[in-house]
Formats: C-alpha cells, sequence, structure tokens
C-alpha cells in the first residue's frame, strides 16, 4: 500500500496535478453561480423549497464532476497508451497492475472531494445569498445542511465509483472522445430527475453501478500484465 501511495505522489507530480484542482475550484464556482441564476430568476414564478434546492446542488455537482472524471481518466490512462508514455512506467520494477491502481485511486480520490467540497460549498454560499434575497421559500439552517451532507456522503461514494466505468469502454479503443462521451451519458442517467427524486436517490442503483465501475476497472486491467502496449 505504501508503494501505491508514493505512485500516486510521483503521477501527480508528473501531469502536475494543481491545475486540476485549480480547474475543479472553477467548475465549483461555475456551479455555484449557475445555481444561483437559475434559482434567483425563476423567484417570482417558481420559488424553491429547500428539498429542491438540496436536491439541484447534489445532482449538478455529481454530473459535473462524473464528467471531470472521465476528462481525467483520459489523461491519467488512455492518452497515455496512444501516446506510448506508459510504457516507460512499465519498465519500471513494479507490477504494472499497481501503476493503474494508483493512477484510479487519484481518480476516485479526487472526484469523491471535489463532488463533496462542491456540494458543501455550493449549499452555504447560496443559503447566506438566500437569508438577504428570499430566492428558496424556506429557511436553510446549518443544523439541516450538516444532516444532509452526513446523510448523503454515500452517493458520492457511489458516484466517485461509477466515475470508473468509461474506463472500460476507454480502454476497449483506447479513445479519448470514447472515454469522454460514456462519463456524459453515465453523469445524466445518475442526474436524471423525476420530481425530487432522481436514479442517484434510490441507494440500491448508485451503489450497484459502483460495483459495475469497480468490475470493468477490473476487467480492465485484469491481463495488462501480459498484454503488449498497441
Amino acid at each position: 500500500m505504501r508503494k501505491i501511495f508514493k505512485l500516486m505522489s510521483l503521477e501527480m507530480r508528473k501531469i502536475n496535478f494543481s491545475r486540476y484542482i485549480n480547474n475543479s475550484l472553477a467548475a465549483c464556482f461555475a456551479v455555484t453561480g449557475f445555481l444561483f441564476f437559475m434559482l434567483y430568476i425563476d423567484r417570482e414564478q417558481f420559488a424553491a423549497s429547500s428539498t429542491d434546492f438540496l436536491f439541484l446542488i447534489d445532482s449538478i455537482t455529481r454530473m459535473v464532476f462524473i464528467v471531470f472524471s472521465g476528462v481525467l481518466i483520459s489523461k491519467l490512462v488512455i492518452e497515455e497508451y496512444n501516446d506510448k508514455t506508459i510504457t516507460l512506467m512499465f519498465t519500471y520494477p513494479i507490477s504494472r497492475k499497481k501503476i493503474i491502481i494508483s493512477k484510479l485511486l487519484i481518480i476516485i480520490g479526487f472526484t469523491f472531494f471535489s463532488m463533496l467540497l462542491s456540494r458543501i460549498f455550493a449549499a452555504f454560499v447560496l443559503s447566506m445569498l438566500n437569508s438577504n434575497l428570499g430566492f428558496i421559500d424556506s429557511d436553510i439552517t446549518i443544523p439541516m445542511l450538516i444532516e444532509h451532507f452526513r446523510n448523503t456522503i454515500l452517493y458520492d461514494l457511489s458516484a466517485s465509483g461509477v466515475s470508473l466505468v468509461p474506463l472500460f469502454f476507454g480502454m476497449l479503443k483506447k479513445s479519448v472522445r470514447t472515454t469522454i462521451i460514456t462519463s456524459v451519458i453515465i453523469a445524466i442517467f445518475f442526474g436524471v430527475s423525476n420530481e425530487d427524486l432522481s436514479i442517484g436517490s434510490f441507494i440500491g442503483i448508485p451503489v450497484t453501478l459502483s460495483l459495475i465501475g469497480i468490475v470493468a476497472s477490473y476487467l480492465s486491467i485484469k491481463n495488462i500484465e501480459h498484454k503488449d502496449i498497441s
């Protein structure tokens, strides 16, 4: 495990990971601004309830960062296969599976924390703005937000698992485009809404999808030790 953490650290330095952190922060601000605009402009015709408010934050942030994870998969795995740069890493006296697993742990961890922190940031900023502008028809309290995030953290973990599914399809053709398109489809599927419910709101479905993501990842790398880079 220590070796995998070291590989993760080397990988993040290699790709200048701070750039992705900055992009994630930009996405966080963009999501917050978009949600504020959407809720504020419709306040006269439709004042969102606290349930609508929290649902919108959850759905949109998860959708955005599932797509973001597809970009990371493309950069850390698919592009390195296409450019043959991963060949150099495979010459190291380290298991190929450990190299790929270290990349996938970066993607899962980054996706999870980006979603969680973006949801918290958007919820707290918008709830403070609401206290002055009144675009939500009920008070949003700090204890309410804390309770909500405590109850929904498992959905963020599940969405992080779902974000690995594009790896399987991207590896089939070593295609960045296929990877990104798959992540967009999954993001839309994960955020499809029906009144106050979404596919992500049913715990059995996101857990199942996260397991599918893990299985898909395993199938993508199970023969990697004996497979030529092509």
